[in-house]
């Protein structure tokens, strides 16, 4: 296999499984075989390797000596301290959406599914709304149009967090939780900076302190 194919080959592992463990496909504390994976793959075990080393280093999964890798398992303090650490990347990314006059009509579309998701017939779809919930956020950094910027949030392992915070959250909180995505949208639309990374970091640091009080209780 050429070094071209190879690269490439591991960055399709690697994204797959990054892919999954946001989502919550792969929830924390699962472990991942070199041997099963490289089934999945139809490749050897090299790549499959060389990409778990890389979700080892941008903190997705941790291997453990004579034992494996698994999906790392955050407790409460972490996903604390990674929601204090994305507040103010997203503060920064609004500003610069208000700055460059960014088109919103992605977010406010995501926005929309998500409302249909609440007002849904039947069970709540958590999974589907905790998903969407991500790719809301990924997209309003990524309206910043720095790239340093989005590739740093990229590599927050974020899906577990959004999913978790999902979970915990009744109807009258989901719809609290939508009004404030569209206060964000609106400040973007209005070129309002101030108030967008002021309210972005009133938006996040809510749930820093659900899982600061998770943490204690716990």
């Amino acid at each position: 296999m050429s070094d071209i194919l190879s690269s490439q080959l591991i960055d399709h592992i690697y994204d797959t499984l990054r892919d999954q463990i946001r989502n919550g496909l792969l929830p924390g504390g699962t472990k991942l075989s070199e041997n099963t994976l490289a089934a999945t793959f139809s490749c050897s075990r090299t790549p499959v390797r060389e990409a778990l080393k890389r979700l080892d280093q941008d903190g997705f999964v941790v291997t453990i000596a004579h034992s494996g890798t698994y999906v790392k398992d955050l407790t409460m303090q972490e996903y604390q301290h990674l929601t204090e650490v994305r507040a103010y990347l997203e503060a920064l990314a609004i500003r610069a959406a208000c700055e460059q006059h960014a088109d919103t009509s992605a977010l406010e579309k995501i926005l929309d599914t998500m409302d249909d998701l609440i007002e849904g017939k039947g069970p709540f779809q958590v999974q589907a709304f905790s998903e969407l919930h991500y790719r809301f956020h990924l997209e309003l950094v990524a309206l910043a149009g720095n790239d340093l910027l989005t590739l740093t949030y990229s590599r927050l392992n974020l899906g577990e967090a959004a999913l978790l915070f999902s979970q915990t959250l009744n109807k009258r909180g989901l719809k609290k939780t939508q009004a404030e995505h569209r206060k964000l949208v609106d400040a973007i639309k209005n070129h309002d900076q101030k108030e967008g990374e002021r309210f972005m970091l009133a938006h996040l640091w809510r749930k820093r302190n659900q899982f600061k009080k998770e943490d204690q209780e716990g």
